[in-house]
C-alpha cells in the first residue's frame, strides 16, 4: 500500500471515529433490545476505502456484459469474456450488507441451478424408483425419531422420489447426445493421450494453488462418484456430499466404523473408502482429521446436552444405542455442513481467487430465496450426479511434482516392476480391485508409510508433515498435462466414455450449459502443438469427445474471479455442480437447521470472517485437530490452499500482516508438558519469574498501534508498577470508601434493573448486577470511561458494551483459547484496548499538572497512583495501557466468583449459610469480613493437590479455571487489593434481598458444562444466543424487597 493511501485511509478512520462518537452520545439509553452498537461511520468509511482501492466494476467489463445483451437467447455465452467472473467479482467487493449483491447473488446461484434439470431428463441405464431399503436409527419406545438423519445410502432424500441419487443406481445424464460420430472414425485412445494429454513437463500453478487444494478435490469426487467396475453405468455412491468415503455407503460399512459406545463417536482415525488409499497421502490425513472432527463435535454434543437427554455412562444397551444413534446422526449432520463449507469457502474460495484478492465474501448456494413472483425457489429437493460430471472432474493434470512421484512408485509397486506405457485398462481393474479388497479392516488400515499407535490413532506429527509438505508444494497447472503413469487412468477414461457411457461432444455440452460452441480447433485452444495434433485425430470440431476436449482446452488466466485456472468450460461446469451438489441436499440447506444440529451444532459449521482466513472452515480444522502442529498466525493453517511464497508476494496486506508466521511449522518439542491445576501449584507459576507467562505476551499483542514502539518488557514493568502502587499502605487509605461505593453500586443497579412482578420483583442477577459492578467501578473511578447510565445519558458507551470489552480482553489474556477461534479474540481485544485507551488516555491528558485536591472524583484514585509512579513518569498514552493492562483482563473474572458464591447458596439446602452470611453482613469488621470469605472459599474451592517437579524447557499449563475456583489463591491481580473489602459487601448485599430465590425454571441457574481440553479442565457458559462463552452470561432470581442500607 503506498503511502498515500495509507494516509488517506487514517484520516478516513479520523473521520469515523469522530462521527462514531457524536452518534453514541446522541444514541437513547433504552434500546428496546435492539443492537447498540454505534459504529456505522467506521463501516461506511471501509466501504469507501474497499470502493476506491478495489472497485466493484471497472470499464474493461463492458464488453461482456454487451456479448451477454446479443447472445443470452442466441448462440450462447462467450466465456472467454469473463462475464460470470466479473458478477462475481462484483458481489465480492460490494458491502456485505448490499441489496444489490444479495439480488445479483439470488440471480446467479439460479442461473447456475437451473444449468442442470432437477430431477434428471435421463439416465444411464434403466432407473428403479421403488428400490429403496432404509434402515432407522433406534428411538424409546418405538416411537419415531424426532431429528433428521442421514440414510447410509442417501435414501428417502426426497420423499416424492426416495431412491433419487442413492448410491448404486444410474449415473444422470445431462446431455443426450445427437452428434453422430461413428465409432471407427474415433481416434486410438493411446494415440490421443500421446499427442495431446500426455504431461512433456512440469508447470506450476499460475494461481498458486497448492497441492492440498487436490488432496481436498479427491474427497469431494471420491465422496460423489465412485463407478461401479462390473457395470459402469452404476454410481455406487451417492449423488451428496454425505462424506460417504468417511462413514461409508451401505449399513454394513457404517457400522465398520462406529464404536456404538453410546458416545456417537467413530473408531479413532478410521474411514471406511478404501479407494482413498490409492490417493497421495494428503488425501487420507485430510479424511482422518474429518474422522477427528466427528469424535470432536460428539464429545461436545454430549457435554453440551443441549436439550437435557443425555447421559454418560450408560449401563443398558438399548439405552445405549438409542443415545448413540442420535448423536452419531446428529454429529454427521454437522460434519457434513462442516465439509460443504470448506467446500464452498475454502475450496470454490480457492477456485474463485477470492483467497488471494483477500477477500471473506463467499458464494451461498444453499440460501433460502424467493422468485419474482414470490414463490420458493427450491431447494433440497434431491440430486443424481451425471456422466457428463464425472469427467468434468479428471484432474489428473493438476498432480504436483512430488505427488506424480508418489503415484508413479505406487503403480510400479502395484504393477511389480511392468512398464507402465505397457499397462491395459484390464490390468488396471484387476490389480486395483485385489489391493482395495485385501484393505477390508478399517481399524487397520494405513497410508503414506504410517504406523498407527496403540491407541489406534496415527500420530499428529506424522498427519502434520504430510499435509504441511502438501500445503508447501505448487499443484501443477492444467495445461501441463497428465502425467505418463496415469496413462492406463486416462486411456481408460476415453473407452469408458465412448461405450459405456455414450456421451455428448464438448460442443454439445457447452451449448447444454448456454455457452457459445467452438467453430474452430485453434478457437478451443490457440497452442499450435494441442489444436493442430487435434484437428488432425478428430477432423471436425464437433467430433472433438467430451474427456479430451475438457482435459485439453485452453486454460484461463488467474486473476479477479479466476483462481483455479482449468478450461474455460471446467470452470463455467464446476459453479452448476457446486450449486447442484449443496442446493439439492435437503441435509445441507432445508434440514441443516438448530433443531437437528443443535445451536452449538449450527453455529460451529458457519464461517468465522474474522479467522484471518479470509471465509472457510479449513483453518478451523486444522487447529482443531492438530493444534500443537500449527503455530498460532500460521500461513499453512490460515490458507492451505494456497502456496505460502505465493500469497505473501500475491496479497500484501496478507504479506505484510506481522501477526502470520510464514516459515514452515517445525516438529513440536518433545519436552513435556506439566498442567498445573492446584491453586498454590497456580499461584507459584504465576509468581515465579523463572516461568515465562503467556499472560505479558498476549497483552504485548494487543497494545494500541499509537504504542508500536513499545517494548514487552516496559509494559511488564508499568503494569506491575501500577499494581504494587493499586496495594500500598499509602494508597489504601483511599480504598476505604470501597465497601461502601460497592454496597451501593449493588443496590442501585439492583433497582435499576429489576422488574415488578405482581407480589415481588424479577432481575439477572449475574447480567445486570454481577457482571457490571467492576464495570462501574472501573468506569467510575478509576477510568473515567463515559458509561451510557440513567444518571449519564449522553455517555458514550452502554454498560454491556464496556463489560464486552472487558471480557474480551480477560478471555484473550488469561483464558486457554482454543487455537481456531485466538485470531477472532484477539481482534476483539484489540478493537477494545483500542476503545478504552482512546478514553482513558484523554482522561490523564485532564489530571496532567493538576493537584490531586483538584482533580474530579471519578480521576481521584488513578492521580494519586499516578503521583506515586516512580521517576520518570512515562507519558500518558504509556500510563494509558499499563493501567488498563492492571485493572480490565481480571474484572470478568471477579464478576465470575461472585456468581459462582452466589449460584452456590441459592440452593435450597444452603439456607442456614446463607442466613448467616446476611447475619454477618450486617456488622461488618474484620473478623465478620474473615467468616463469610470463608463461605466464599467454600462455594468456589476445590480439593488440594500437589505437582511434580517441572525440568527446564518443559510446558506448565497453569489451570486458571480449576486454580481461580478458589479466590484465596488469585491474587495476582488488581482485585485481589480490595478483595476482603468488596467481596463479603456484594455477596451479603444479594443474598440479603428480602425472600430471595431462583427464579423458575432453567433461567433460574447458570447453564455450564464442563470439558477436557488438551488435558484440562474448562467451565463454559451458554448464553442467551445459545453461544459459549467462558463467563457465566445469565442467572435470574425473584425477590421481593431490598434491604435499606
Amino acid at each position: 500500500m503506498s503511502p498515500l493511501v495509507s494516509v488517506f485511509e487514517a484520516i478516513l478512520d479520523h473521520i469515523a471515529s469522530t462521527a462514531d462518537f457524536a452518534r453514541s452520545v446522541q444514541a437513547a439509553l433504552d434500546t428496546d433490545g435492539a443492537d447498540t452498537s454505534t459504529n456505522q461511520w467506521d463501516k461506511r468509511t471501509a466501504e469507501l476505502f474497499q470502493a476506491l482501492t478495489k472497485p466493484a466494476a471497472s470499464l474493461k467489463d463492458i464488453p461482456a456484459v454487451l456479448d451477454a445483451i446479443e447472445n443470452v437467447n442466441g448462440v450462447g455465452l462467450d466465456d472467454r469474456k469473463l462475464l460470470l467472473e466479473d458478477v462475481l467479482v462484483l458481489m465480492s467487493r460490494l458491502p456485505s450488507n448490499s441489496q444489490l449483491s444479495a439480488k445479483v447473488q439470488q440471480h446467479v446461484i439460479s442461473l447456475l441451478y437451473d444449468d442442470l434439470p432437477h430431477p434428471p431428463d435421463g439416465y444411464t441405464a434403466q432407473f428403479d424408483a421403488t428400490r429403496v431399503s432404509i434402515t432407522t436409527p433406534v428411538a424409546k419406545d418405538g416411537l419415531p425419531v424426532t431429528y433428521a438423519y442421514r440414510a447410509a445410502d442417501g435414501s428417502n432424500y426426497n420423499p416424492l422420489a426416495p431412491a433419487l441419487g442413492k448410491a448404486r443406481s444410474p449415473y444422470a445424464r445431462s446431455v443426450p447426445p445427437t452428434h453422430a460420430v461413428p465409432k471407427h472414425a474415433l481416434p486410438d485412445p493411446d494415440l490421443v493421450f500421446d499427442q495431446i494429454l500426455r504431461r512433456r513437463e512440469f508447470v506450476p500453478h499460475p494461481g498458486g494453488i497448492s497441492s492440498l487444494f487436490f488432496a481436498f478435490a479427491d474427497l469431494v469426487i471420491h465422496s460423489i462418484f465412485d463407478t461401479d467396475h462390473h457395470n459402469p453405468t452404476q454410481n455406487n455412491a451417492s449423488s451428496y456430499l454425505d462424506l460417504s468415503i468417511l462413514y461409508g455407503s451401505s449399513d454394513s460399512e457404517v457400522d465398520q466404523v462406529r464404536r456404538k459406545d453410546g458416545t456417537g463417536k467413530l473408531w479413532d482415525d478410521v474411514f471406511s473408502d478404501a479407494r482413498l488409499l490409492l490417493m497421495p497421502p494428503a488425501t487420507c490425513a485430510l479424511l482422518v482429521l474429518l474422522n477427528r472432527n466427528h469424535n470432536y463435535i460428539a464429545q461436545k454434543l454430549l457435554d453440551i446436552n443441549e436439550n437435557g437427554t443425555y447421559t454418560w455412562p450408560l449401563e443398558m444397551d438399548e439405552d445405549r444405542l438409542i443415545q448413540d444413534d442420535e448423536i452419531f446422526h446428529r454429529t454427521r449432520l454437522i460434519n457434513c455442513g462442516f465439509f460443504m463449507n470448506i467446500a464452498l469457502g475454502d475450496y470454490v474460495g480457492a477456485i474463485l481467487g477470492l483467497v488471494a484478492d483477500g477477500s471473506a465474501w463467499r458464494l451461498d448456494p444453499p440460501m433460502n430465496m424467493r422468485e419474482s413472483d414470490h414463490s420458493v425457489t427450491p431447494r433440497g429437493k434431491g440430486n443424481v450426479v451425471s456422466v457428463e460430471f464425472n469427467l468434468t472432474y479428471r484432474w489428473h493434470a493438476a498432480l504436483s511434482k512430488q505427488d506424480e512421484q508418489w503415484t508413479e512408485q505406487e503403480l510400479k509397486n502395484f504393477f511389480q516392476g511392468k512398464d507402465l506405457t505397457k499397462v491395459t485398462p484390464q490390468d488396471f481393474i484387476q490389480v486395483a480391485h485385489k489391493a482395495l479388497i485385501s484393505e477390508k479392516d478399517v481399524k487397520g488400515r494405513t497410508f503414506g508409510g504410517l504406523q498407527r499407535q496403540p491407541d489406534g490413532r496415527f500420530k499428529d506429527d506424522d498427519l502434520a508433515r504430510i499435509i504441511q509438505d502438501a500445503t508447501e508444494w505448487p499443484a501443477a497447472a492444467y495445461s501441463s498435462g497428465c502425467p505418463e503413469a496415469l496413462r492406463v487412468i486416462e486411456i481408460l477414461t476415453i473407452q469408458q466414455s465412448r461405450t459405456a457411457w455414450g456421451v455428448c461432444s464438448l460442443n454439445e455440452f457447452r451449448k447444454f450449459l448456454g455457452l457459445k460452441p467452438y467453430s474452430t480447433f485453434s478457437e478451443w485452444n490457440p497452442d499450435p502443438r494441442i489444436h493442430t495434433a487435434a484437428e488432425a485425430l478428430y477432423n471436425d470440431i464437433d467430433n472433438l469427445e467430451l474427456h479430451v476436449g475438457l482435459q485439453a482446452e485452453e486454460c484461463k488466466k488467474p486473476g479477479p474471479g479466476a483462481g483455479l485456472c482449468p478450461g474455460y468450460t471446467i470452470s463455467r461446469a464446476i459453479l452448476s455442480d457446486a450449486v447442484a451438489l449443496t442446493r439439492g441436499d435437503p441435509y445441507l440447506t432445508t434440514e441443516l437447521n438448530t433443531k437437528n444440529c443443535t445451536q452449538w451444532g449450527y453455529d460451529d459449521v458457519q464461517y468465522d470472517k474474522r479467522d484471518g482466513s479470509y471465509g472457510g472452515l479449513l483453518t478451523k480444522l486444522l487447529f482443531r485437530t492438530l493444534p500443537n502442529n500449527y503455530p498460532i498466525g500460521s500461513v499453512y493453517a490460515h490458507f492451505p490452499f494456497l502456496v505460502p511464497a505465493y500469497i505473501r508476494e500475491k496479497n500484501p496486506r496478507i504479506g505484510n500482516n506481522p501477526k502470520y508466521i510464514w516459515e514452515h511449522p517445525s516438529v513440536p518439542s518433545s519436552l513435556k508438558r506439566t498442567d498445573v491445576s492446584t491453586y498454590i501449584g497456580v499461584e507459584q507459576v504465576l509468581n515465579d519469574p523463572s516461568f515465562l507467562s503467556t499472560y505479558d505476551h498476549r497483552l504485548f499483542n494487543i497494545r494500541p498501534e499509537e504504542l508500536k514502539d513499545l517494548i514487552k518488557t516496559a509494559l511488564t514493568n508499568g503494569r506491575e508498577t501500577i499494581e504494587k502502587l493499586i496495594s500500598s499502605p499509602h494508597l489504601r487509605s483511599s480504598s476505604g470508601v470501597w465497601d461502601d461505593y460497592f454496597q451501593k453500586k449493588t443496590q442501585d443497579l439492583i433497582r435499576d434493573k429489576s422488574t415488578k412482578l405482581e407480589h415481588s420483583s424479577t432481575v439477572d442477577i449475574v447480567r445486570d448486577v454481577i457482571n457490571l459492578l467492576p464495570v462501574h467501578w472501573i468506569a467510575e473511578e478509576i477510568l473515567g470511561l463515559p458509561l451510557k447510565t440513567q444518571s449519564n445519558q449522553n455517555g458514550a458507551i452502554y454498560e454491556r458494551d464496556a463489560y464486552k470489552h472487558f471480557a474480551a480482553l480477560g478471555r484473550y489474556v488469561f483464558s486457554e483459547i482454543d487455537p481456531a477461534d485466538d485470531w477472532h479474540s484477539r481482534l476483539d481485544s484489540e478493537e477494545a484496548f483500542q476503545e478504552l485507551f482512546h478514553y482513558t488516555k484523554g482522561r490523564l491528558d485532564e489530571i496532567n499538572n493538576q493537584a490531586i485536591e483538584s482533580t474530579k472524583h471519578s480521576l481521584e484514585y488513578v492521580a494519586r497512583v499516578i503521583a506515586e509512579f516512580p521517576e520518570p513518569t512515562p507519558g500518558n498514552a504509556e500510563l494509558a495501557a499499563y493501567i488498563i493492562a492492571a485493572f480490565v483482563p481480571t474484572a470478568a473474572y471477579f464478576s465470575q466468583a461472585i456468581a459462582h458464591a452466589i449460584d452456590f447458596y441459592l440452593d435450597v439446602d444452603k439456607q442456614e449459610e446463607r442466613a448467616k452470611i446476611v447475619r454477618l453482613c450486617a456488622s461488618m469488621n474484620e473478623e465478620n469480613t474473615n467468616m463469610i470469605m470463608a463461605y466464599v472459599y467454600e462455594a468456589l474451592q476445590i480439593p488440594l493437590l500437589r505437582f511434580d517437579t517441572i525440568k527446564l524447557g518443559d510446558r506448565v499449563c497453569a489451570n486458571l479455571f480449576e486454580a481461580n475456583l478458589d479466590v484465596r489463591h488469585t491474587c495476582h491481580n488488581v482485585f485481589c487489593s480490595i478483595l476482603t473489602l468488596t467481596v463479603p459487601i456484594i455477596i451479603g448485599t444479594i443474598l440479603g434481598l428480602k425472600n430471595i430465590r431462583r427464579t423458575a425454571g432453567v433461567q433460574g441457574t447458570l447453564s455450564q458444562f464442563k470439558e477436557k481440553w488438551n488435558g484440562l479442565a474448562r467451565q463454559f457458559y451458554i448464553d442467551a444466543e445459545d453461544k459459549i462463552t467462558p463467563f457465566p452470561p445469565s442467572l435470574k432470581i425473584d425477590f421481593d424487597g431490598i434491604q435499606p442500607l
